[in-house]
């Protein structure tokens, strides 16, 4: 039996490295019979995931399909009575059809949560559909607003649909998806191991703030996610002024066009105070999580840069806005109200200082809370790997 896991979009989006490797991890399969499907594929050999499975570079891209190409697309949808559609997704595809037994395990997490990705999820349901092989959905999220009533129906036609949080749940099911093939457990990467680091180990052992601060929301050059930059850069300064705490900036996503790096940088250059330090170096996901494990308290953007503080006990605050982020922290703590500020919401650049000053009264009791539930919430991840075996 193989188990390819596709769409991937490479190493440098951390998040996307821990639900790789924690899935590798914890299904158990030898890296000859789990393939990855990855149009990064430089980067995932950099950060050495071809030691934990097979790197299946993506060529799919339909201006590689040339016209003498179609034709006989058409021809064979002629004399076969086969679609050319999946004719041409399995010549894009090439790579993946081994002719043997396998799963699909559509990876991502929140591709149902954006726009953009539906696409390359529908090309890839068809190419297993037609090869009559058994669909996964992995560990996923579900934003109502990308519900049509096509991707609707290509959610229902999976064999399982591992659900990370229970507010996705209720939307798949207020969509008809049966509760037959939904198993509610926890994001593959709170299982994800930590993996030691020598950096600045003597400014981490002083116990920091950590903050993560993405790309996509927190550039000032961005008129439209100003007010994100401006409510960290004032949660920072409240910090240095108000306290004798130490702050470490961590990127979680590292790609070209959408690097945290960016506005952390920025941010520490506002300051220029030896307080804060700026985690520049390429670290793997693991090594991210031991940083991030380190911290006095964490307050995060990035979806996976919260689960690694979370599954490691450390009080977080979300800066966030989606079902994912909602569901998870309600699911640990029955209630995300103060727990994640909606960054579409930032009035002025102190919203973010508000919910913190909150947010820290609660520091102890939120550390005893995740100490004592994080055992076994981290345990559901391995709901989803029954699941799978009872379907392979």
């Amino acid at each position: 039996m193989d188990i390819y896991m596709s769409p991937h979009g490479g190493c440098f989006n951390h998040g996307c490295e821990a639900i790789v490797r924690s899935t590798a991890d914890m299904i158990g399969f030898p890296k000859e019979n789990l393939f990855l499907y990855t149009s990064e594929i430089e980067s995932d050999l950099h950060f050495g995931l071809n030691n934990v499975c097979t790197l299946i570079e993506n060529n799919s891209n339909r201006k590689n399909v040339s016209l003498t190409k179609r034709k006989i697309f058409a021809l064979k949808e002629r004399l076969s009575g086969v679609s050319r559609d999946v004719v041409e997704i399995a010549y894009k595809n090439k790579n993946i059809l081994m002719g043997k037994d396998a799963v699909w395990l559509s990876i991502g997490g929140d591709n149902y949560c954006y726009t953009g990705m539906q696409h390359v999820l529908s090309e890839q349901s068809i190419l297993f559909s037609y090869y009559k092989l058994p669909k996964v959905l992995w560990g996923c999220s579900i934003e109502e607003t990308v519900l049509n009533e096509k991707t609707v129906q290509e959610i229902k036609e999976y064999s399982l649909i591992t659900v990370r949080e229970s507010l996705s749940q209720d939307i798949l099911i207020s969509r008809g998806v049966g509760k037959d093939s939904l198993v509610i457990c926890s994001d593959p990467a709170f299982t994800l191991k930590k993996q030691k680091t020598s950096w600045n180990e003597s400014f981490l052992n002083m116990h920091p703030i950590g903050i993560n601060i993405s790309a996509l929301m927190g550039s000032r050059y961005d008129a439209y996610n100003n007010a994100t930059y401006n409510n960290f850069k004032t949660l920072i300064k409240y910090i240095l002024d108000n306290t004798k705490e130490n702050i470490v900036l961590i990127p979680h996503v590292r790609q070209e066009g959408n690097d945290d790096l960016v506005p952390s940088l920025e941010l520490a250059k506002e300051f220029k105070n030896e307080r804060i330090l700026v985690v520049d170096e390429d670290f793997n996901c693991m090594e991210l999580k031991y940083i991030i494990s380190k911290c006095k308290m964490f307050i995060g953007c990035r979806t996976h840069s919260t689960i690694a503080a979370y599954s490691t006990g450390v009080p977080t605050l979300v800066v966030g806005y989606s079902t994912k982020s909602k569901g998870i922290a309600k699911d640990i703590f029955g209630d995300y109200n103060d727990l994640l500020v909606d960054a579409r919401e930032f009035k002025t650049d102190k919203d973010l200082l508000d919910k913190f000053l909150k947010f820290n009264e609660r520091e102890e009791e939120l550390k005893q809370t995740l100490k004592s539930i994080m055992p076994e919430y981290i345990n559901r991840a391995y709901l989803a790997k029954e699941a799978l075996l009872k379907i392979i």
